[in-house]
C-alpha cells in the first residue's frame, strides 16, 4: 500500500474541533457520488438510516444535497437562527449520526473535510484551513511564526473521493504561466512573515512583487528584493493614507450584490455597527474623518497586539493555493478586500464598544466575514467582479486602501 505524503503547517496540526455544529447548519452540504452509493448500500440493511436519506436530494451527476430540517425561506427576522436550517444527520446530543453509526471513513469528502482545504501536488496533501470555522479562527492566535511539516509523524487523515483540488507536474503549471510557483509561493510566505516591517508594508511589498510577476520575471523579483533597503522601507511607511478613497470602496462594496441572502445573523449585527456608525454623517468626506479618527484613537494603538494575526491568515491565505487558483494580481486583490473589510468591520466594533483593539475582535470579525462570503470559492468571483466594475483593479489605487497611518 503506497503511504500518503503530506505538507502541513503546525496550526492544521493542532486544530481541535470543538463540537460547536456551527457547520452543520445554514450552509449547504453536498454528498459526494460516492458517499450516496455508499448510503444507499447502507439503507439496505438498515432502515431507521434508510429513512434519514429521505432527507437528500440526489442530483443528476449522482451526488446528493442535504436538506436541512427547519429550513427557512425567504424573510428570516424574528426566527431563531441557531434553531433554523440544521443538518438531520445531527441527534439529541448535536452528534453526527452517520459518524456515530459508521465511523468517520462513512462521511461525505465534504463532512470529512471540513475547515480544511486540501490541495495534492507533487509534495503530497496539502492542507490548510477556512477561518469560517470559530475553532479554526482561534488558531491565528499563535504568536510564533507558522512552520510547516513535511509527513509530520503519526498524521493521518481519511480517505477522500474527489473533493480536493490538484496542482499538477511542471507541464501541466507551464500550460497555466504557472511554472515557478512553489518558488513564488514560498517568497509570498516569507514576506508575509517578515516581521521587521508591519503588516501594512508587508501587503504593499507584496503588491510590488506580484507586479513585477506578471511577467514571469522571477530573476528580476529577486533583483528587486535585493536592493529593498530602509529608504525604500520608509518610503512605503510615508504614503499618504487616503481614507476617503477607503471609505468610498468600502460604501461600494457593502452596497453589492455579494451580500444578497446572506443568513449569518453575526454579519447582520456587523452591517449594522457600520450603519450606526458611519452612515448617519451623511456625506465621505465626514465618514473618512471618523473613520482616521477611530484608527488612531482604538486601532492602532492596539496594532502590535493584533499583526501576528493578520500574518497568520494571509499566510494560510497564500497556503491554500488562491495564487495558483486565480491570476496572481487578482488573488492579490482579494487579499486587500479581505484586509480592507476586516479592519473596517474591527473598528466599527471598537467604536461601537470603545474599546481598544485586541486578538478576540479580530479573531471574532474574520470569523463571521468567513462564515458569510469568506469559506466559498464561488463567492470570490463576484468579489472581484465588484472590484473591476468600480474601476479598482489597479495597483496603486489597492495599495491606497492598504495606509490609514498619518505619520
Amino acid at each position: 500500500m503506497i503511504r500518503k505524503k503530506f505538507l502541513i503547517p503546525d496550526y492544521v496540526l493542532n486544530f481541535k474541533c470543538t463540537m460547536c455544529t456551527e457547520c452543520c447548519k445554514r450552509w449547504q452540504i453536498n454528498f459526494d457520488k460516492e458517499t450516496v452509493k455508499k448510503y444507499d448500500y447502507f439503507s439496505t440493511l438498515d432502515e431507521d438510516f434508510a429513512a434519514m436519506l429521505s432527507s437528500i436530494k440526489k442530483e443528476k451527476d449522482g451526488g446528493a444535497i442535504v436538506k436541512f430540517n427547519n429550513k427557512v425561506e425567504g424573510n428570516r427576522e424574528g426566527i431563531d437562527l441557531t434553531e433554523a436550517d440544521v443538518c438531520p444527520f445531527l441527534d439529541e446530543e448535536g452528534l453526527c449520526t452517520i459518524q456515530r453509526k459508521y465511523g468517520i471513513e462513512a462521511l461525505s469528502d465534504t463532512c470529512k473535510m471540513f475547515p480544511r482545504g486540501i490541495t495534492l501536488t507533487e509534495r503530497g496533501y496539502e492542507i490548510s484551513l477556512t477561518y469560517a470555522c470559530a475553532a479554526a479562527a482561534e488558531t491565528l492566535k499563535k504568536k510564533l511564526p507558522i512552520e510547516f511539516y513535511q509527513d509530520p509523524k503519526n498524521f493521518s487523515f481519511p480517505s477522500l473521493h474527489t473533493q480536493y483540488n490538484k496542482i499538477g507536474n511542471l507541464l501541466e503549471r507551464s500550460k497555466v504561466g504557472k511554472t515557478n510557483y512553489y518558488k513564488i509561493e514560498e517568497l509570498l510566505i516569507n514576506i508575509m512573515q517578515f516581521r521587521d516591517i508591519d503588516i501594512d508594508t508587508r501587503l504593499i511589498l507584496t503588491g510590488m512583487i506580484i507586479d513585477k510577476l506578471k511577467d514571469g520575471d522571477m530573476d528580476g523579483v529577486k533583483r528587486y528584493l535585493r536592493n529593498i533597503d530602509q529608504f525604500f522601507i520608509d518610503q512605503f511607511n510615508s504614503l499618504p493614507a487616503k481614507p476617503v478613497i477607503i471609505m468610498g470602496f468600502l460604501n461600494n462594496i457593502i452596497a453589492s450584490k455579494i451580500w444578497i441572502d446572506m443568513s449569518e445573523i453575526n454579519m447582520k449585527e456587523l452591517f449594522q455597527l457600520a450603519y450606526q456608525q458611519f452612515n448617519p454623517l451623511n456625506n465621505s468626506d465626514s465618514q473618512a474623518d471618523r473613520l482616521l479618527e477611530a484608527y488612531n484613537k482604538y486601532y492602532r494603538v492596539g496594532i502590535e497586539d493584533i499583526n501576528h494575526i493578520y500574518e497568520n491568515y494571509f499566510v494560510n491565505f497564500i497556503f491554500s493555493k488562491k495564487f495558483y487558483t486565480h491570476k496572481y494580481m487578482d488573488a492579490y486583490f482579494l487579499m486587500i478586500f479581505f484586509y480592507t473589510l476586516i479592519r473596517f468591520f474591527t473598528i466599527c466594533r471598537c467604536l461601537a464598544e470603545k474599546r481598544k483593539v485586541d486578538e478576540n475582535l479580530v479573531v471574532a470579525v474574520i470569523n463571521t466575514i468567513e462564515r458569510s462570503i469568506g469559506h466559498n470559492v464561488t463567492f470570490y468571483e463576484d468579489i472581484l467582479d465588484q472590484i473591476k466594475k468600480g474601476g479598482y483593479n489597479r495597483l496603486p489605487y489597492m495599495i491606497s486602501l492598504v495606509n490609514l497611518k498619518l505619520e
